[in-house]
């Protein structure tokens, strides 16, 4: 008897472990760090959805199984500055390489290599001792041309993962000598991993494997293993993860939890989840003096030139150098933290031939100018994005890399890690961090732009607001946001840049404080010389942002001069948007009244309580899926959803039926996070998903797909 109690006793201490590890969803990374089991924010679906809009085009244009890769001085690769650019193009299927260059010297050889980078420690996205290196061949000069047609082994081909393309001189190796270079995105890791027929298996990923669906549960399993003759099978184990999901959850860990290395800065220290993935001046003062993002406060080697901690805490303004790092106390802005929610491609596409104003534009807009990754460390060189040299790809990749290099070093040295035992200020990525990092950034927020031709709202002052949002000779704002996006009238699916002089305003807050601190003027796009009226470094255009969620992401306008969605209305009445060199003068102008401006904000507040309402309802349902623990965290991010959309109808006086069922989704959230209970729990939800439907009814009579949970 006694050793049968100590089997059971055996039993049940085991059967709690297992029971513990799956109700709290709980997982380890390779480095060791605990993270939780869930997207949060970020959407498997979403991201599929995305990539399957991108695949269309890119296989279209590309060709079936080729990953192009760009040729061009990288701020993140180079080492030196050449005015060349071209493109490395690899089947994977038949083997075949194509590479062009324009603009190399013809008096130098030039080789080209394909890396496959190997994720690991004292690894990173830089070409290393230990990556797989092949040397492609050696250009050919044709003309202004330089060529190279080769075919690979396609048994090498099947199982190389193309991550980097680099030029180097002749006989010389990537690790030292680097001219040109390009990184392989996401979606194309995603097309190569299709193409092996494992979608969503990408070979650069640090992240657990996922389980097979039919693997017995872990409770079983250990049941199982602890008495032979027990029969029980309780399942899959709860949040059974695909590979993107997978994916997503370690870019979601590396997002909030990845220091790398560096002064305790993550993305996340700007970048908050609750806080529609931005900050603002009323929530930086809710936070300790201890918090990374106060650094530059308490750590001495940052005290100068790394930030200004008065406009900071006042404004919500972080120091930038998007105009190199040459002279810190004299070339900085001061820009306010945009959020990362639905990075769609038409957030990030620029208009082809720069026909907005830009010369040369990046593969992808990111940042407030548009013009992709914000530094370059010292000693290395800033290329330049003026028309004068070619550009490097400006992908969300190289702006990730670029914002560590800014934000995350312990000196302003900015030495990144090199070697075990040297000195560093922080560790650039691997190439694992970056596919994770990037796919959570791209999974977050809507998938589609609200077609606003089909949507039909509630509430008179809503739908004068909408009316004046889309006339072409009143509101005239679908110039610029067609469909309340990021892409414009002119060249639709595509993110222009503008010139909305709003560095032009007279009395802008952070001019103001006394004592007066240093702001110097933003010229934008690029580092050229000014046009005239146009004042600091660049062309005087910023890229245009979406609005479908701005009500509730303000300040406003990259220097957050504004603060309520209304005086952002209001702005487009000014005399600076309205003369030259403001975008207004070209369109003729805007000149709407007071109740115009009124009614155009309350629109805008509607698309965003029902963006809010969307998301809440998506991360409850989620939530209904997940362990108590991983469920938790999607309910709190839906309260956090369900307050957003709250404050934003209180403040325009908007919806009272609305608000009314708002917060009765409120109650039944808390309790749903409250509770041990999961029938409990999910009943709660239930109740919570009733009311969110009930509140999307009050707002909107014909909703469209943008807007659907």
């Amino acid at each position: 008897m006694k050793v049968k109690l100590v089997k059971l006793t055996s039993i049940a201490f085991l059967m709690a472990c297992a029971l513990a590890v799956v109700l709290m969803g709980s997982h380890k990374s390779q480095d060791g760090v605990e993270y939780q089991s869930n997207t949060g924010l970020g959407n498997a679906e979403t991201l599929v959805a995305r990539y399957q809009a991108w695949e269309a085009g890119y296989v279209k244009s590309a060709g079936e199984g080729n990953i192009v890769l760009p040729l061009a001085p990288s701020k993140t690769l180079s080492t030196e500055v050449v005015d060349a650019g071209g493109q490395a193009k690899i089947n994977v299927i038949n083997g075949t390489v194509d590479v062009e260059v324009t603009g190399l010297p013809r008096s130098e050889e030039w080789d080209v290599w394909v890396i496959d980078n190997i994720s690991g420690p004292n690894m990173t996205i830089m070409p290393e001792q230990g990556d797989v290196m092949i040397r492609l061949g050696t250009l050919k000069h044709e003309g202004k041309t330089a060529r190279l047609h080769t075919v690979l082994d396609t048994a090498i081909t099947a199982k190389l993962d193309p991550d980097l393309a680099v030029l180097t001189r002749a006989g010389k190796d990537p690790v030292s000598d680097r001219t040109l270079g390009g990184m392989i995105t996401l979606y194309q890791e995603m097309y190569l991993s299709k193409l092996r027929g494992n979608f969503g298996v990408l070979s650069d990923v640090d992240s657990p494997a996922p389980k097979p669906a039919e693997e017995r549960s872990l409770w079983a399993r250990i049941v199982e293993a602890v008495s032979p003759t027990a029969k029980a099978d309780l399942g899959p184990i709860p949040n059974a993860t695909t590979a993107l999901q997978q994916l997503i959850n370690s870019g979601r860990n590396d997002f909030f939890n990845q220091t790398f290395d560096g002064n305790g800065r993550t993305c996340g220290t700007c970048h908050r989840e609750d806080q529609n993935l931005t900050i603002n001046p009323q929530f930086i003062a809710t936070l300790p003096p201890n918090d990374p993002l106060f650094a530059a406060e308490f750590t001495p080697a940052l005290s100068q030139n790394f930030e200004n901690p008065v406009l900071m805490r006042n404004f919500g303004l972080i120091l930038e150098n998007p105009d190199g790092m040459d002279d810190l106390p004299n070339k900085f802005v001061m820009r306010g933290v945009p959020h990362t929610l639905a990075l769609q491609d038409n957030t990030l596409t620029p208009v082809s031939g720069g026909a907005d104003g830009t010369t040369i534009p990046p593969n992808e807009r990111v940042g407030w100018g548009g013009d992709g990754a914000p530094v370059s460390p010292p000693g290395k060189p800033f290329l330049l994005f003026d028309g004068n040299t070619r550009q490097a790809n400006g992908s969300l990749v190289d702006f990730i890399i670029g914002a560590i290099i800014q934000h995350y070093p312990k000196t302003l040295a900015r030495k990144p890690f090199t070697v075990p035992g040297a000195a560093f200020d922080f560790r650039l990525p691997t190439q694992a961090e970056l596919n994770e990092l990037v796919a959570f950034q791209k999974s977050t927020g809507r998938r589609i732009d609200p077609d606003l031709s089909l949507l039909q709202l509630k509430g008179a002052v809503p739908k004068r607001g909408q009316a004046i949002f889309t006339d072409p000779n009143l509101g005239k704002c679908f110039f610029c946001h067609f469909n309340a996006g990021a892409s414009d009238f002119f060249f639709p699916q595509q993110n222009s840049n503008f010139n909305t002089n709003v560095e032009q305003l007279p009395d802008k807050p952070a001019d103001l404080i006394q004592p007066p601190q240093p702001n110097p003027h933003d010229g934008g796009f690029g580092r050229g010389v000014p046009p005239p009226g146009v004042f600091g470094i660049g062309n005087g255009t910023f890229n245009t942002p979406v609005l479908v969620e701005a009500a509730d992401t303000g300040p406003f306008f990259h220097n957050n001069a504004i603060s309520t969605i209304e005086g952002a209305v209001d702005f487009y009445n000014s005399a600076a948007f309205n003369n030259p060199p403001g975008f207004g003068a070209q369109i003729g102008g805007i000149r709407l009244e007071a109740t115009q401006v009124v009614a155009v904000a309350a629109f805008l507040r509607v698309l965003n309580t029902a963006e809010n309402i969307r998301s809440a309802g998506d991360l409850a349902k989620r939530g209904k899926l997940a362990n108590l623990a991983d469920g938790k965290v999607l309910i709190n991010l839906s309260i956090s959803e369900t307050n957003d959309a709250i404050g934003v109808l209180v403040a325009g006086g908007l919806h009272g039926e609305a608000q009314i069922d708002l917060r009765q989704a409120l109650t039944f959230l808390t309790q749903a996070a409250a509770t041990t209970n999961l029938t409990t729990r999910n009943s709660r939800l239930d109740q919570a998903l009733a009311q969110f439907t009930a509140a999307m009814n009050e707002i909107i009579a014909v909703n469209v797909p943008a807007f659907q949970f």
